[in-house]
């Protein structure tokens, strides 16, 4: 829910809080049974009072969709199922298991990875430094077949694509000699 969503909800809450409140005392006091009678019957054949309870409505549908609604941001993952059961493993876990693999391929620095679901598998995005010696080329099928037999292994889920986006060349920083 986002913070809009709580004002609006807040506000809501107080208002229905506080009519929620006076409709307990009408049974109980002439006077505020009085007072319900007759706004009941000011409203009654006027369609501009139809406005104020119709935001209500809107509200409340809204209120009732955004509870329904699934974040789907959240704690993503990848659901397999075995003989013992289910298994979920966050993209998360995959994004880190990837970067942890690329790293073992020298040429590579300051390594990212995205990691996105697909209908059957999963597609992996990689941004990286090139080192400045490095075989690009070379580098990136190396890095693409490391990850994809990495996270087949250990996960069982299939790779589908890798992409590699080499983003600038890395600069190599040299100790000072004095």
């Amino acid at each position: 829910m986002n913070m809009l969503d709580r004002i609006f909800l807040t506000i809501y809450s107080l208002i229905i809080g506080i009519f929620s409140f006076f409709l307990l005392f009408v049974p109980f006091y002439e006077d505020a049974y009085w007072w319900t009678s007759h706004i009941l019957n000011i409203y009654k054949f006027d369609w501009k009072y139809v406005i104020i309870p119709g935001i209500f409505l809107a509200v409340s549908a809204r209120f009732l969709i955004s509870g329904l609604r699934v974040n789907t941001s959240k704690n993503k993952g990848i659901i397999r199922h075995t003989s013992y059961g289910e298994i979920k493993i966050s993209l998360h876990t995959i994004e880190s298991m990837a970067q942890r693999s690329a790293r073992e391929i020298s040429g590579l620095r300051d390594i990212r990875a995205a990691v996105y679901p697909l209908a059957e598998g999963i597609m992996i995005h990689i941004t990286a430094f090139a080192a400045p010696d490095a075989n690009i080329p070379e580098t990136t099928v190396k890095v693409q077949q490391t990850i994809k037999n990495y996270i087949e292994q250990y996960t069982g889920i299939e790779v589908r694509e890798i992409k590699v986006s080499i983003e600038d060349i890395a600069s190599i920083s040299k100790g000072r000699v004095e």
